[in-house]
């Protein structure tokens, strides 16, 4: 507990607003409340990750457990803080609602479901909830960046999680890696995950756009993926040998399911659409993720038995 200050514990209480925040409408549009999470779901995303981190690493703190030193684990907060504050102030002035995609163009053209110009927006009403999202936003940085700028504060216990049997790198947890990147590069970023087929053209997208929170997901256990295997190159894994494995499993098949789901069930509703071979590259990555962490489990069992 000697590591923790009254700027920890701001973080830790804006952390708290942020999720209450999320549960709630941000914005009337057309007559219709939008709430939080679908109305902006890569900005309340960012807000929900800035929360977590920010509980995370304060109970990692109080529990003198801490992975980083005191200096790092402020200013982790506080600038992830700070981008989930920006983003949300950039949401205010300009809404993400602009208008129709255009018909003949990949979806990075000028719509506000990414970013525009606060003239080029619709104009809305803003409800309660946004203010309240960015109160706990502004607790969040400011808890964070004192916390990690104060000198008082640098020196909080560091202990390192690692786990007192480290498991072997292979080819196996290499594959996992590869799968984890490649999930995410093929399904979210440039390539064609969907084609709209609309009267006169055809509009290409990623998985980003259309699926957020589908690919919000998939971002964030290619993280995690690619984190425990680097963890574990460097001798520095905080899972077990079967632990890591069963942990990959677990991630993977989460993935598979979402990204199956999403080809199966497109978000356009009865609107026409083709699937693009960037889908199935992604799913075809995230099974990869899933035959390597059963790999790693199995051959585990056979050397050592059950752990």
């Amino acid at each position: 507990m000697r590591g923790v200050s009254a700027a920890l514990w701001l973080g830790l209480a804006g952390a708290f607003i942020q999720v209450v925040a999320l549960g709630t409408d941000f914005y009337v549009w057309e007559g219709r409340r939008q709430s939080a999470w679908f109305g902006v779901p890569h900005t309340s995303e960012l807000i929900l990750l800035s929360a977590l981190l920010t509980a995370g690493l304060t109970a990692l703190t109080i529990a003198d457990r801490s992975p980083v030193s005191g200096t790092k684990v402020g200013l982790i907060i506080g600038i992830v803080g700070l981008l989930s504050t920006f983003q949300l102030a950039y949401r205010m002035v300009a809404p993400p609602f602009a208008g129709s995609v255009p018909q003949h163009a990949a979806i990075i053209g000028n719509s506000c479901l990414y970013y525009c110009l606060p003239s080029q927006a619709a104009a809305v009403d803003l409800l309660m909830g946004i203010w309240i999202a960015l109160v706990g936003c502004v607790m969040v940085s400011a808890g964070g960046l004192i916390y990690g700028l104060v000198r008082a504060d640098q020196h909080a216990r560091v202990r390192p999680w690692r786990a007192q049997v480290q498991p072997e790198m292979n080819p196996w947890l290499g594959l996992a890696a590869l799968g984890a990147v490649g999930q995410f590069v093929f399904g979210y970023t440039f390539f064609t995950f969907y084609r709209t087929l609309r009267e006169g053209g055809t509009t290409t997208w990623s998985g980003w756009l259309p699926s957020p929170h589908t690919s919000s997901l998939v971002l964030a256990v290619s993280v995690v993926v690619v984190g425990l295997v680097w963890g574990t190159a460097r001798e520095r894994s905080p899972l077990g040998p079967a632990i890591l494995g069963a942990v990959i499993t677990i991630l993977g098949i989460v993935s598979t399911a979402r990204i199956t789901y999403r080809i199966l069930q497109s978000p356009f509703g009865s609107q026409a659409v083709e699937i693009g071979p960037a889908a199935y590259l992604a799913a075809i990555s995230a099974a990869l993720i899933v035959i390597a962490g059963c790999v790693q489990m199995s051959a585990l069992s056979s050397r050592t038995g059950v752990q």
